[in-house]
């Protein structure tokens, strides 16, 4: 914590400074704000004094957080208690019910990691402060707009699966019981509270606090992607740059200018700070990763169920389309994980090539001897994880798409082609090419 303090406080003290930083750094980050900073989970800055500022993000934690827990995960578990439901019913209840579980977990794994999301922001403040080299500046920018289009993906899929869940009851015709009385349905449950929330105008107030739950929880969800892909895409460009850093160390260049020891100090410092905020990175979203793979293994296979009993009942074609919406989200949220953690191996890995590259053999021997430790710490690239167990790699979402396969009765001789899945670090060439029918 003191040697990242005093970083900090050399990044502050240099002389020459990116003069539109500010303008810069919000562009990066300006997606993950609009999602996290309503619902608290954006920590407030190091220097923030203001009072007014520091009760309305203590109030947003608190909000978000009592919707998360009391408007979505108590309500299911109640109705499951209560109604005795019998195995198929509770069968249909698992997949919402294990989404807003999920949910709330991740929720509650921003606000509990805040200091270390403060520290990555801070750090990504930092270089987007002490660049100032025009062509670094645009590898920095092109990397951000990257990060920004993850998060507006994130957005149009998940909101848009939102949209036709919470407008289900809406569109869908009104129950009758047996007492000829319309029922009228919620989004989700909300048996736990103490008047009717069926009559007017109960029900309109449950429905909009149900909507705002909602908001929150896709707003967490979004958000969590957008951050990840923020800072990933960060570190790539941060990598881009430290590979010039490392091909200018024996010549010297623009970026790494001076003596040989000051060229050798310059890079290795730089590396060093990068392996930092790529292991900040990496422990921050390992517990989200493994909630998310969890998540999303076991929702893959529930809501391959309903697809199948429903068409087989002739169930009603709207909800069908929407099952089909949300396992398609599903799948490409899985992909986004993956494929931002393998953009983070590749780009670790980039390094690791600069550092094989240098022309050691043409610097004095003293200080070529100096380039083992950056050399062998290249060796072993950090990876995104799901708690530590499995990287989050392409590899991965192949494997995740071999169990729909299996789930959905998919022919075992139709051969998946995962060649055909492009890794570019600018531009989502191919999304997926899943099943390669020939």
């Amino acid at each position: 914590m003191n040697d990242r303090k005093q970083e900090n406080a050399l990044a502050v003290g240099v002389t020459k400074q990116n003069e539109s930083y500010v303008s810069d750094f919000r562009y990066a980050v300006q997606i993950s704000v609009y999602l996290l900073k309503p619902i608290g989970a954006w920590p407030l800055a190091n220097n923030e004094t203001s009072k007014l500022k520091i009760i309305l993000h203590t109030v947003s934690m608190a909000m978000g957080t009592f919707l998360m827990f009391f408007f979505t995960v108590v309500p299911w578990i109640i109705q499951i208690w209560k109604e005795k439901l019998g195995v198929v019913l509770i069968i249909r209840t698992l997949c919402p019910l294990l989404f807003t579980i999920t949910i709330s977990v991740r929720y509650g794994l921003l606000l509990w990691h805040q200091e270390r999301i403060r520290s990555c922001v801070d750090h990504v403040a930092d270089d987007w402060r002490c660049v100032i080299i025009a062509e670094d500046r645009d590898i920095m920018l092109a990397n951000a707009r990257v990060g920004r289009t993850f998060g507006i993906i994130s957005v149009v899929f998940m909101y848009g699966c939102g949209t036709l869940y919470y407008a289900l009851p809406i569109v869908t015709l009104n129950l009758v019981n047996e007492n000829n009385v319309t029922v009228r349905l919620h989004p989700s449950p909300c048996e736990f509270l103490m008047f009717d929330s069926k009559a007017s105008p109960a029900y309109e107030i449950v429905y909009s606090i149900q909507l705002v739950t909602g908001y929150a929880a896709y707003s967490a969800f979004c958000g969590i992607c957008s951050l990840m892909a923020n800072f990933v895409t960060h570190v790539c460009g941060q990598c881009d740059i430290l590979t010039a850093i490392f091909e200018e160390t024996v010549d010297g260049g623009e970026r790494n200018s001076g003596s040989t020891e000051e060229r050798l100090t310059t890079a290795i410092t730089k590396h060093l700070r990068l392996l930092r905020l790529a292991s900040d990175v990496s422990r921050l979203f390992t517990e989200i990763c493994l909630v998310e793979f969890v998540n999303a293994s076991c929702n893959i296979c529930l809501v391959g169920y309903y697809i199948i009993t429903d068409m087989n009942d002739n169930g009603s074609f709207i909800q069908i389309s929407m099952y089909f919406f949300g396992l398609a989200s599903i799948v490409f949220n899985v992909f986004i994980y993956c494929y931002i953690g393998d953009l983070l191996k590749e780009c670790c890995q980039q390094v690791d090539i600069a550092c094989y590259a240098i022309d050691w053999y043409r610097m004095p021997p003293k200080k070529a001897i100096e380039l083992l430790m950056p050399i062998a710490m290249s060796r072993y690239p950090v990876t995104l994880t799901a708690g530590k167990m499995m990287p989050m790699t392409l590899t991965t979402f192949s494997d995740r798409l071999e169990l729909i396969r299996v789930k959905y009765c998919v022919p075992a001789e139709i051969p998946m082609n995962w060649n055909k899945i492009y890794v570019s670090g600018k531009y989502l060439k191919s999304l997926i090419s899943v099943l390669n029918l020939y």
